[in-house]
């Protein structure tokens, strides 16, 4: 693991206009919509061992080495952030756990996983309420302005959980896996690495190991689109048995459809486009820009193919 960038707030990606991890005011979207003007930095990701469980707790281990630190791990209910928790907790690495419930309890259904295994192993565990004002008033302006986040709703409300650490803590998220463009390849969409942007903004210590080198090879090595999550999980459950199945879940089911229709159109106004930049490597956009050359894609109307 001596190759892997363990740092806090780490960054692998850049535009390509102003050569920064911040979009530059005047980013084309157009080209957004086809995956132009930013790109990974870092080495194309290629390695992984033939077991989840070994990288997970080979990468926790460096990390822990390094920063010996206070440790908030944020909890859905799914099995991402489980793993990452159970991993931890297998490593006797102390840690509390951070779960937010989502507009009175629309979520429940989800966390409840989280609370269960906080529970069984005597972990400290705080529930965090998130309510649909709060929500839309302070937490999409604060997100769109500050992390630049242009879409999802989801990792936007993630962002309030930086409110419930202290300036000494480190708190780990696991949202980064891989993401899939039926025309391009693999990469993220812009909104996972803005978390990182936020937490850089509101001077907080972040860090993810889902999007690491091994964690993200496992994971794309898995794809299904067929399966929810765009993954089939039983290559996790199959190292973790120890962790109940569960339906893959976003916790966002249950919202209410005004309210839901309510927060996309807020997140439209402050972040002034409906694109999102997917970020992945110069191999995959040179073939993208092979197949569909730039004048073709400047006569169709917002990048749609």
């Amino acid at each position: 693991m001596e190759s892997i960038d363990f740092s806090l707030n780490r960054t692998y990606w850049k535009y390509e206009k102003n050569q920064s991890i911040w979009r530059p005011n005047d980013y084309d979207w157009d080209f957004a919509g086809v995956h132009r003007g930013v790109e990974v930095i870092v080495p194309e990701y290629k390695k992984r061992s033939n077991s989840l469980l070994h990288d997970m707790k080979s990468l926790v281990t460096s990390f822990h080495k390094i920063h010996n630190g206070e440790y908030v791990i944020t909890m859905s209910g799914g099995i991402d952030s489980e793993i990452v928790a159970e991993t931890f907790y297998r490593l006797n690495i102390p840690f509390r756990v951070l779960i937010q419930r989502l507009f009175k309890g629309a979520n429940d259904y989800d966390i409840m996983y989280a609370v269960k295994f906080c529970k069984e192993r005597s972990i400290p565990y705080k529930i965090i309420g998130l309510s649909f004002d709060k929500f839309v008033k302070d937490l999409i302006p604060d997100a769109c302005t500050y992390g630049e986040f242009s879409a999802s709703y989801s990792q936007i409300a993630l962002t309030n959980l930086y409110n419930y650490v202290t300036d000494s803590e480190i708190i780990i998220f696991s949202g980064h896996n891989p993401d899939f463009d039926s025309y391009i390849g693999i990469g993220w969409n812009e909104d996972s690495p803005n978390l990182v942007k936020q937490a850089i903004a509101k001077k907080k210590k972040f860090f993810t190991f889902t999007s690491l080198e091994p964690i993200f090879c496992h994971y794309a090595a898995n794809f299904d689109p067929n399966q929810p999550g765009m993954k089939d999980n039983e290559f996790i459950y199959s190292e973790f048995p120890n962790l109940p199945r569960r339906k893959k879940f976003t916790g966002w089911e249950h919202i209410n459809q005004d309210q839901l229709f309510d927060i996309i159109e807020q997140v439209n106004l402050y972040s002034k486009t409906l694109f999102t930049p997917f970020i992945t490597w110069p191999k995959f956009k040179t073939k993208f820009d092979e197949r569909f050359p730039l004048k073709k894609i400047h006569q169709t109307k917002n990048g749609s193919i």
